[in-house]
């Protein structure tokens, strides 16, 4: 199964570079031009990553924004953030907020940099996973027998936890 990447940026022309670069390593792409698009797409179904500039068309609502409804949907999704004229603190503040990696765009820009940090994202976020499906099997994976007050007292108390 290809992995799906929502790339949301509102420069036609970078929003193509972008999708080509990863069509041609076999991802699935959705794009969205503008804050409502990205919106629209993230409510529709979340991506397994999202590559976000930070800099959209709306003066209230940014990228910034949508990592945060990612973030809130579900948290183990790998964001890329992306920005042309973004400063230390605005990439900063993406990361402590959630994203997995800020990339500048113009010269220092580059297509194997992107595609070593997608599938670096992409793995870390298959990890992820598997530990909670981990985690949550070992948590769950134990039968108290008895009926007991005693018992059942324990039984509320750890579904409770």
């Amino acid at each position: 199964m290809h992995k799906e990447i929502l790339v949301i940026e509102d420069n036609p022309d970078i929003r193509d570079l972008i999708s080509n670069i990863l069509k041609a390593k076999n991802f699935e792409i959705r794009s969205a031009a503008n804050y409502d698009q990205a919106e629209f797409e993230i409510n529709r179904k979340l991506p397994d990553l999202a590559i976000i500039d930070i800099k959209l068309d709306k003066h209230d609502k940014d990228g910034i924004d949508l990592l945060k409804l990612i973030m809130e949907k579900n948290k183990l999704i790998p964001v890329i953030m992306i920005s042309g004229h973004a400063t230390v603190q605005v990439a900063l503040n993406s990361l402590r907020l959630g994203a997995y990696e800020f990339i500048e765009k113009g010269a220092n820009f580059s297509s194997e940099k992107l595609i070593n940090y997608i599938n670096r994202a992409l793995e870390s976020f298959k990890l992820k996973k598997e530990k909670n499906i981990i985690e949550d099997k070992l948590f769950h994976s134990f039968e108290l027998i008895g009926k007991s007050p005693s018992i059942s007292k324990v039984k509320k108390i750890i579904e409770k936890l």
